[in-house]
């Protein structure tokens, strides 16, 4: 989906998240969805800390500050993690921290808010399904992440770069580019 064509950045995410679900035939939630468009939301203006996030899932376990501090601390490791290890997986490929430590953070600090939040409230039922199927959630906002990249191409009329990435992945989202940019794939030719 064109950002242009969306009615808010709402929309935009929330279709861009169904697409990426749907890509990685991840069976999400309707709310545990709706949460990743709200996280997309809100990283489009927050900026990451420099404070290593198992220092900071360490600090809220045993913070002795507020409830209401643990829950935004578990929240914002959890959230972070989702965000870098779904959005920047591959400059991780070259780092000392891989996006397998993301994904355990990830996971611990979901489950911790899911049981900190208790059963009774519906949100905890969300982190619960987050913690659960972390690494498939990294897939979808991967795959997102990769879809916008290309997007971005298309909207830069950068087709030949289109077209080799469609030749090294065969990716069907990038041969429909292909198509609606007037070629017509065959095999390994494109013919306008």
């Amino acid at each position: 989906m064109d950002v242009t064509l969306a009615n808010s950045v709402e929309e935009f995410f929330h279709q861009a998240v169904t697409d990426a679900l749907s890509a990685v035939d991840l069976d999400a939630s309707e709310p545990a969805g709706w949460y990743l468009v709200g996280l997309l939301g809100e990283f489009t203006t927050a900026r990451l800390t420099d404070e290593p996030l198992g220092i900071k899932l360490a600090k809220a376990g045993h913070s002795p500050g507020t409830p209401g501090e643990r829950v935004r601390a578990l929240k914002e490791v959890g959230d972070t993690s989702l965000y870098v290890a779904g959005f920047f997986a591959e400059s991780l490929t070259h780092s000392l921290i891989d996006v397998d430590y993301y994904v355990g953070i990830g996971q611990s600090a979901y489950t911790q808010l899911a049981r900190s939040l208790g059963a009774s409230k519906s949100i905890a039922e969300v982190y619960q399904e987050l913690a659960a199927k972390f690494p498939r959630f990294v897939d979808a906002l991967a795959a997102l992440r990769k879809r916008v990249t290309l997007a971005e191409l298309n909207a830069t009329n950068d087709i030949s770069r289109l077209y080799e990435i469609w030749l090294r992945t065969r990716d069907e989202w990038v041969e429909k580019k292909l198509r609606q940019a007037g070629l017509i794939v065959q095999g390994t030719k494109v013919i306008q």
